[in-house]
């Protein structure tokens, strides 16, 4: 039959077509992206400028108070100069330093939050980018088949063969493809300019993913359950932000101890001695409730700090075992479409191909299981999409 041809290149070019990308000057590789958003991203620059301010004000911690520069007439005949200059305690200088430094470091943590964050967003996009990438390619293929099939029925129309009505249909399912590859595309730029502002490249247009769209495989294997989270910036975050309070609870039950004063003024005549001339003292903390009610906060604050640790191990535990869940039903997914759905796609096209030639199917029919052979190649692909997503979701909780 002279439709013979035609059938198997629809064949050919449903099952071994594929879209040309367009070229681009700007391609960038997974790797890339995660290196240039840990170095130009805006939130990795906050992060840094935080942490120089808690450095800078390490020197800070030896706060001492200014020293008080007095006149006194002790022998009533003329004013004399002097000076009192009160200091705490060395311990206190020293839980003030300890202090500044679990700052530091918790600012340091902050900025592990701020790059786990980062990687996570980087992956998610490109991934998405790799999905709509070959989504695009699907309905290409699709809309290439189509587009054949519109022009085969309005020369079957013309020479009486079918009716109006199935050319209609043939436009309308064409037109309704275009909006979807519309929709796509529209996706894609959203998605690139996503990217370009994860990397520090806002409104960057140009920028194009590289590599096979395939099952991701990670480096160990997921547990059902995990309770640790050791790795987690998070985790690491909070139980610094626990240290930090528990310095400054340590601190604020030195500070309660007296102040020394020590001064210089010559109570006497000039040829006083010199040892009678300085003075020495303590101040007393004798306003205990300021003292008492620091240090009730402080406690506080450690019990805040410490509920924290819970409340985060909590929601890393929920958020875990979703995303576990979410790996094991798109990996079951994933598994049908490789072991029998894409099968049954090829199977479908093949015996709709030999039904349309022998006779026992027509138009109609051929075009119904060619669009479902398609159908369940985007499952393909959205299951791809969902399973390398959840991957992404607990190496992000792991910290990894």
């Amino acid at each position: 039959m002279k439709s013979t041809p035609f059938i198997q290149s629809l064949t050919l070019l449903l099952l071994t077509g594929s879209g040309v990308a367009a070229q681009s000057t700007h391609v960038i590789s997974l790797p890339q992206a995660i290196e240039r958003a840990s170095t130009n991203n805006p939130q990795v620059n906050v992060a840094n400028l935080r942490i120089d301010k808690q450095r800078a004000l390490l020197p800070g911690a030896l706060s001492l108070s200014g020293p008080e520069l007095i006149f006194e007439a002790p022998t009533t005949t003329r004013f004399q100069p002097g000076v009192l200059l009160p200091v705490s305690l060395p311990t206190v200088y020293k839980n003030q330093r300890i202090v500044q430094q679990n700052q530091v470091k918790l600012s340091q943590q902050e900025k592990i939050i701020t790059m786990n964050t980062i990687r996570y967003n980087v992956r998610t996009t490109y991934n998405e980018l790799l999905y709509l990438r070959e989504s695009i390619a699907n309905y290409r293929r699709q809309d290439s088949l189509l587009r054949v099939f519109t022009q085969v029925t309005a020369v079957r129309l013309n020479v009486g063969q079918i009716s109006r009505i199935e050319l209609l249909n043939a436009q309308s399912q064409q037109q309704e493809l275009n909006y979807q590859l519309d929709q796509t595309r529209a996706k894609v730029r959203s998605g690139r300019i996503q990217l370009g502002l994860l990397i520090g490249t806002p409104n960057d247009t140009s920028l194009r993913v590289t590599g096979p769209f395939e099952k991701m495989t990670f480096a160990s294997p997921f547990l059902s359950t995990d309770t640790t989270f050791i790795r987690n910036p998070r985790t690491l975050f909070y139980r610094q932000n626990l240290q930090l309070n528990e310095s400054v609870l340590k601190l604020e039950r030195k500070r309660r101890l007296p102040n020394i004063i020590v001064g210089y003024l010559n109570q006497g005549y000039s040829d006083s001695p010199l040892l009678y001339r300085f003075r020495f003292g303590l101040s007393l903390p004798v306003w205990g409730w300021v003292a008492s009610s620091r240090i009730n906060a402080a406690q506080t604050d450690v019990q805040i700090a410490q509920s924290e640790i819970k409340l985060n191990q909590y929601n890393l535990q929920g958020d875990y075992d979703k995303a576990y869940a979410d790996y094991l039903q798109f990996g079951e997914a994933l598994d049908y479409y490789q072991t029998t759905g894409l099968q049954q796609a090829q199977a479908i096209i093949q015996a709709a191909s030999d039904g349309y030639r022998l006779g026992s199917i027509g138009y109609y029919d051929y075009l119904l299981n060619v669009q479902q052979a398609f159908k369940i190649r985007l499952g393909f692909l959205e299951a791809l999409r969902n399973y390398n997503q959840s991957i992404i979701t607990l190496q992000y909780l792991k910290g990894e």
